[in-house]
């Protein structure tokens, strides 16, 4: 049995870093969690505390970590690596961020302080590959996920497996690079130490995937069972600076849309001042019970065989009664669901239009409706030529009018899915002006970026406004009718 004796010479030999690295094993984090603020009060960060134990528990693969800047998610992200790091030698984890630049200058600026606040000193920073060695053979590598259009699989991520990883302000990260790294994990000495594969993410509320995909699924009750989603807010972290929480208080008057994505952790504010969609227009679509009756259309934005959704909507006036989608399709079947909603409805083919732009344009040319050119020359409007980029961007413009204006009403059963999907993708109409001053909009390819997907459903009910800037003339007994 050791005595005494053996048991104090053998804590003596204990570094600081071996009791915490043990008591982070046990899941004690007081060591983390609890502290004095700035008026010498102990405090503890329940929060914090909270967003260890659920990226320690062995019950999630993802795990979100957001809702207003200061929360400690960086401090959080930092410690979590270092201690898993230590405990588990030889494994391989990672931290992302759009830029290599912000990883280098803000992430691990912030783990340099982790480790000396704890005790920590056996690493090495290679500057030249990027990637903190520790002396146990553990790895963190720091990954660039900036979008390409030349690599928009993210290949250039490589192959590499690890055990878990951390992805920093992942509001500014494509959903593809989400998609690609959460495969990457849970494939290095995951089954040898019996460690569940993690992605952690942290950043503040934005109107991208992620709201989708954690937030409104959070709210709704209906997050898949392997994720998790945990908000914090400023005001939760008692050791904050107060000068930095009344720099954050003052935006409220300078910048009200930071104000509360920074301090609120409001994910439905009113981001971009160049949007041309009122948010709570956008919301009302689907209420608009006032909207009346007229005329039946049919648009049609088609896939390109799987890359995008096909989707048929049918219209009465500005009404959208039926809406069908195909997710992955050929040219044929978007062609029979054409043909069987316009003789459902009795629709003329001079009334029915899709988009004519790569396979949409044989769809078009089989089925014999009108097509949409996106690129073509604006429609002219009370005589004169608008100074609009081309057609689709006059569309988007008027488009919005309709909906601030309380015009669209989508009637339509939709599922709760495809009713987020439509408000997100009506939210990124943003106006811009282009090198020749003409009136332009938000690319499709920014859109992508931003919500992870093309915009099928906006471009769908955009085509609908074609009718409407080029309505249908009728001569009847020498004169002309509208």
């Amino acid at each position: 049995m050791t005595n005494d004796a053996e048991i104090k010479q053998l804590a003596g030999k204990l570094k600081p870093i071996d009791i915490r690295s043990e008591a982070f094993r046990r899941k004690n984090y007081e060591f983390i969690v609890t502290g004095k603020d700035e008026d010498g009060d102990i405090k503890t960060h329940e929060k914090q505390r909270k967003a260890l134990e659920i990226l320690t528990s062995n019950k999630f693969e993802e795990f979100l970590y957001d809702g207003a800047a200061g929360g400690a998610k960086t401090w959080t992200g930092c410690t979590w690596l270092l201690f898993m790091c230590i405990i588990y030698p030889n494994t391989r984890w990672f931290v992302a961020r759009k830029e290599l630049k912000d990883i280098v200058d803000s992430v691990y600026v912030t783990f340099r302080k982790v480790c000396i606040a704890y005790g920590f000193t056996d690493y090495k920073f290679n500057a030249v590959k990027n990637y903190i060695e520790f002396g146990n053979g553990s790895h963190i590598n720091f990954i660039e996920v900036t979008y390409k259009p030349s690599d928009p699989l993210f290949e250039s991520v490589g192959s590499t497996e690890y055990t878990g990883g951390w992805m920093e302000e992942i509001g500014e990260i494509h959903q593809k690079a989400y998609i690609v790294l959460r495969t990457r994990i849970g494939r290095h000495l995951n089954a040898h130490f019996g460690i569940k594969k993690m992605l952690f993410m942290t950043g503040n509320p934005k109107k991208n995937w992620t709201k989708t995909e954690f937030f409104d699924k959070d709210l709704a009750g209906n997050l898949e069972p392997h994720k998790y989603y945990l908000p914090c807010l400023v005001i939760e972290n008692p050791f904050i600076e107060k000068a930095y929480v009344k720099s954050l208080r003052r935006l409220a008057s300078e910048d009200n849309a930071m104000y509360q994505r920074l301090f609120k952790g409001n994910w439905e504010y009113e981001d971009n001042p160049n949007a041309l969609c009122e948010y709570e227009m956008i919301e009302a679509i689907f209420s608009n019970d006032h909207v009346e009756q007229g005329r039946t259309y049919m648009t049609c934005d088609v896939a390109r065989f799987g890359s995008d959704l096909a989707v048929v909507m049918v219209w009465r006036g500005w009404r959208m009664i039926e809406m069908k989608t195909l997710p992955i399709s050929k040219t044929t079947e978007v062609q029979l669901l054409i043909t069987q909603l316009r003789l459902k409805y009795q629709i003329p083919k001079r009334r029915c239009i899709g988009d004519g732009d790569g396979v949409g344009g044989g769809v078009v040319d089989n089925t014999g409706i009108e097509e949409f050119n996106n690129g073509a020359t604006p429609l002219r409007e009370k005589h004169e030529q608008p100074n609009y980029k081309n057609l689709q961007v006059q569309c988007l413009y008027h488009l919005a009018r309709k909906i601030n204006h309380g015009g669209l009403w989508i009637k339509a059963e939709v599922s709760r899915d495809q009713k987020a999907d439509i408000k997100q993708e009506l939210d990124q109409i943003h106006s811009k002006l282009n090198d020749i001053g003409k009136l332009d909009c938000k690319s499709k390819s920014d859109i992508k970026q931003d919500i992870g997907r093309s915009p099928d459903f906006r471009d769908a009910i955009l085509m609908r406004m074609y009718y409407d800037l080029k309505p249908s003339r009728i001569r009847f007994m020498g004169s002309v009718a509208r």
